[in-house]
């Protein structure tokens, strides 16, 4: 590659110089950083470049967008059966086998060597045709699956797929949190399933967050189009666009029985409405639904009891309450890259209470007032 001989057409070919417009790779990423910094009168036509891109890529975008909205909006008005697929084909994992993070120092030691990216291809169960990855408490992964599409799992999730993924399906199941940048391919949509909900995308990116031992689980939309199934409101279906996210509650029948199709219509469109929210943008720019990804905590008044969840997951650890009392304390702060002490230290700030580590093969953090 000649970089400073490259024209604003020859960037726009360049496989390096894409990966380094979408974000994908860090690899290219650092070089044209790098390059920007010790060419810079090169580095006017490199911005020019990357806008162009950017130009070009939201136009085919839009129109993908357009196409993906009529084909599924054709779909809900057709009465088009759901795409639904129970989970109890997929073996329960328990909890405590993700707990496997030895903690020999301290917490603030083993967070740069736990909470790590790395990329996965296909190594396992070939034996029943089922493949699963997962990240244990206090680490993260990026997979790369066969059709080219990127997962990102957070701490204590998995998905699962099957034999024929890639070739006659592109189902992928679900059980935690991940982020999800589908490759395109109209002729083959890309379904997660959870229990609660299945997320069917043609080519997007989007975030799903679905932890058995929660209460909610949420959807959130970056780029494209999805269409959300609710398996737990009689496969009710939902479009969600850029900047949207749902959440739902387990259990809470959100459509009431109606014999009238307008009846039924009106409701429907009301309670689409009520679950829609945006994402929660931050002051400084980070999106709270995806922050995760960039090594960021994001506590938005948030109890205590919610926040040791996922402290529990990020570092590793096992949190109790010895004062029930303090479970209702409510934070709010975020923190990037700081160790377990760190962020308690500060929440002690705002709050009263005291804690205790215990090392062992979990570390186990006691909370008391």
């Amino acid at each position: 590659m000649n970089a400073d001989k490259m024209s604003i057409e020859d960037l726009l070919s360049d496989e390096s110089f894409i990966n380094y417009c979408k974000g994908t790779s860090p690899g290219d990423i650092a070089f044209w950083e790098n390059y920007i910094k010790v060419n810079p009168a090169r580095g006017v036509l490199v911005a020019q470049a990357k806008e162009k891109y950017i130009q070009l890529f939201n136009a085919l975008a839009q129109i993908d967008l357009e196409e993906q909205a009529t084909r599924l909006q054709n779909s809900l008005e057709q009465g088009e059966a759901a795409p639904v697929i129970q989970m109890e084909q997929f073996e329960k994992r328990k909890r405590g086998s993700v707990l496997s993070l030895l903690f020999k120092i301290t917490a603030a030691a083993m967070v740069v060597a736990g909470m790590f990216f790395t990329i996965n291809y296909f190594a396992a169960k070939k034996d029943t045709g089922i493949k699963t990855y997962a990240a244990a408490y206090g680490e993260r992964k990026n997979i790369q699956l066969p059709d080219g599409s990127i997962v990102t799992l957070n701490a204590g999730s998995n998905i699962k797929i099957n034999e024929k993924y890639g070739t006659t399906t592109r189902d992928v199941y679900l059980e935690g949190e991940a982020f999800f940048e589908v490759k395109h391919d109209t002729s083959l949509p890309f379904i997660v399933h959870t229990p609660a909900m299945d997320v069917k995308a043609l080519g997007t990116a989007f975030n799903v967050k679905a932890y058995l031992d929660e209460k909610i689980t949420e959807t959130s939309l970056i780029r494209g189009l999805v269409e959300v199934t609710l398996k737990e409101n009689n496969n009710f279906k939902m479009l969600l666009y850029p900047n949207q996210k749902i959440e739902w509650q387990h259990g809470n029948a959100a459509i009431a029985n109606s014999n009238s199709a307008t009846a039924k219509k009106a409701t429907a469109v009301n309670v689409s409405d009520s679950l829609k929210k945006k994402l929660v943008v931050t002051n400084a720019g980070d999106i709270k639904e995806i922050a995760w990804k960039a090594n960021k905590l994001i506590f938005d008044d948030e109890e205590f009891d919610d926040i040791a969840v996922l402290l529990e997951r990020w570092y590793g650890a096992k949190i109790n309450f010895k004062d029930s009392s303090i479970r209702n304390y409510r934070f709010t702060g975020i923190f990037e890259k700081e160790d377990l002490n760190t962020v308690l230290d500060f929440l002690k700030e705002s709050r009263s209470f005291n804690y205790t580590i215990e090392h062992g093969e979990t570390l186990t953090i006691n909370l008391s007032k």
